[in-house]
């Protein structure tokens, strides 16, 4: 039986601030200025020792000591922040330990704390603690929901580091999905980032986790290479928990390639480290692929005693009940977060709030319909298909409003123009030049090489007209679908320019119309023009991610261009395209982001809501 992957992903609040072999030594001076005496309990100096004490001491139960000191003098002297830091040092501790019901419930209790006191530098570490916690529990859906928030944040905050480790959390998300493609997108953006910054265990897990996919295709000597590095990288940095994971993986690499003995040696050092530290499910897994292996060799007293271990650690860890109440908890929180996040993280705070009434009375006022026409259907049993399309068409426009209306009369109205358009230059000014090129073969002259260019300017001018003619009338509805529509998008890019383009999309989860897929790819075309316009980029990236929850779609375009100064970008600068399209997502109640410097390119991330199409509800 093969061993359950354990998650890579490490936190930034533990991680982000690392110690390097000298962590020991570190420790062991702050516990001795603890026992000099020398600060009471109140003074700065004394609690500032317990937060690191509570964050970088070697094993979780140490953690936690300092952890539950410092939560009882903050609390009572109202230090919040200090506060916030030992939920966060609480839940980590108790993750490392197994504890995935006490780790989650410490760390949602941090991000509410976060978001009472706006300590949004800790509101970020807290979401991306929760995603981690998910992620442990295999819960991938709420990990990236959760990682999601924690990478808008540090955007926000230009928080390099912290971006790097949660770019990794969520690559090793998708990773654990099987969609190896888009983990490799964060893992390399990941990358340059810890290697400019020279954080060598950022550096260590990127090796690490582009080794675990290595392996899943097929790469296998590439990837004992690279775990084997991996693990050097991390000895000198005291890193207990990433070590005996690597040695964990390799176990499983050379059991998957009949490499017994290897196996076995990788598998016991592995186990070595996580029963010094009590990670409980690293010894878990261990302790049952050594029991495997022991029995295959006829070892049996040996496969007797590690299936021991393996069921008395299966047994202590979460089962499949506190996943679901896991779940249960998140649900709790999030309802009282999304108005906090509300309050605290939108500056149009009073508008938005006056949507979420309408949206619910409205949804209330369908709710109510739905049901008085689904109870007459039953008693009546007379009504034809057309009266069913009559009520839906009553839903659909109770549901609307004239902002809405308005904005897809628009689109609509500019891909009518665009296909008219298209055809004129088709078929009139395309069929003019074909037939101007005709009378000038049939015309005689002497200056034949002067003939020759007038011919070869005019199918310049005809393969020109054909190229605007198609760009023009490229679209959604002509390739049944936004995927389709994107991906000969990019196929053309790819043809037409001197550009390297990467596609990736993943939205099946959410619910949008015809309406709603013109308008996403026409901001993807206006992303994609001002590349092309300005940016003298050589690789370029569209990925598209779609979030159940408030059926949303993220729009991330990226560009390894010349970049700019975002702040400059004032409004006399932003020229009409730019300005229009933002114009539209604001009122389409989204949000974008424009990330962007002369090193590193430029990424633009637009999240826009899209209502639920009336033709998906249930009648």
């Amino acid at each position: 039986m093969k061993v359950k992957t354990v998650i890579i992903a490490f936190s930034c609040f533990l991680l982000a601030n690392k110690l390097t072999g000298q962590r020991l030594t570190y420790t062991d001076s702050l516990k001795h200025l603890l026992e000099t005496g020398k600060y009471s309990r109140s003074d700065q100096e004394y609690l500032s020792i317990l937060s690191q004490l509570a964050i970088y001491s070697p094993t979780p139960e140490e953690n936690l000591k300092y952890a539950d000191i410092l939560l009882d003098i903050s609390f009572s002297a109202e230090y919040s922040a200090l506060f916030i830091k030992a939920y966060q040092a609480k839940g980590v501790a108790h993750r490392m330990k197994g504890n995935l019901d006490e780790a989650l419930n410490n760390l949602l209790e941090s991000a509410e704390l976060a978001l009472d006191h706006q300590e949004f530098d800790l509101l970020a570490e807290a979401y991306l603690e929760i995603g981690t916690t998910y992620s442990t529990n295999d819960d991938l859906k709420n990990a990236l929901i959760y990682e999601n928030k924690a990478i808008t944040l540090f955007r926000r905050l230009n928080k390099k580091q912290e971006l790097a480790i949660n770019l990794l959390n969520t690559g090793y998300s998708y990773y654990s999905m099987n969609q190896y493609d888009t983990a490799l997108l964060y893992y390399t953006e990941a990358g340059p980032i810890f290697d400019s910054l020279r954080f060598t265990i950022g550096q260590a897990y990127t090796l690490g986790n582009q080794a675990l996919i290595f392996w899943k295709t097929g790469k296998t000597e590439v990837a004992e290479r690279d775990l084997l590095q991996a693990i050097d990288m991390l000895i000198p940095l005291g890193d207990q928990y990433g070590i005996a994971d690597y040695h964990n993986q390799l176990g499983n690499l050379y059991f998957e390639s009949n490499r017994h003995t290897k196996a076995i040696y990788h598998l016991r050092t592995g186990l070595d480290i996580a029963l010094k530290v009590d990670l409980k499910e690293q010894i878990r897994d261990a302790s049952q692929l050594i029991s495997q292996l022991y029995a295959g060799q006829q070892n049996y007293d040996s496969a007797y005693i590690y299936h021991q271990q393996y069921a008395l650690f299966k047994d202590s860890l979460e089962n499949a009940e506190q996943t679901r109440e896991m779940a249960d908890q998140r649900t709790t929180f999030e309802v009282n977060l999304r108005e906090k996040e509300i309050d605290t993280l939108e500056q149009e705070k009073k508008l938005q709030q006056t949507y979420v009434i309408i949206t619910i009375t409205l949804l209330a006022l369908s709710v109510v319909a739905i049901l008085y026409f689904r109870q007459r259907f039953h008693n009546t049993k007379l009504l034809t298909i057309a009266e069913r399309k009559e009520h839906d068409d009553k839903i659909k426009d109770l549901l609307k409003n004239q902002e809405t209306k308005a904005l897809q009369s628009m689109v609509q109205g500019k891909e009518e123009e665009r296909r008219h358009l298209a055809k004129e230059l088709h078929n009139h000014l395309g069929s003019l030049l074909a037939t101007v090129k005709v009378n000038l073969n049939g015309l005689e002259s002497k200056d034949e090489a002067k003939q020759e260019k007038i011919i070869g300017l005019v199918d310049q001018a005809c393969q020109d007209v054909r190229n605007l003619s198609h760009e023009l009338h490229m679209g959604v509805s002509e390739n049944f679908g936004l995927i389709p529509a994107l991906k000969e998008l990019t196929s053309h890019l790819q043809r037409s320019n001197d550009l390297q383009v990467q596609f990736s999309a993943s939205i099946d989860n959410v619910l949008i119309d015809s309406q709603s897929e013109i308008l996403i790819y026409r901001i993807v075309q206006e992303l994609v023009s001002n590349v092309l316009k300005h940016a003298r980029a050589t690789k370029l990236t569209i990925s598209l991610t779609g979030f159940e929850e408030g059926n949303l779609v993220n729009i991330l375009v990226e560009d390894n261009g010349k970049g700019f100064e975002p702040e400059k970008l004032n409004k006399e600068s932003k020229g009409i395209g730019l300005d229009s399209l933002m114009e539209m997502i604001r009122k389409l109640d989204g949000e974008i982001e424009i990330d962007s410097s002369f090193k590193s390119g430029t990424t633009v991330s637009a999240d826009i809501p899209f209502e639920i199409p009336n033709s998906s509800i249930a009648p």
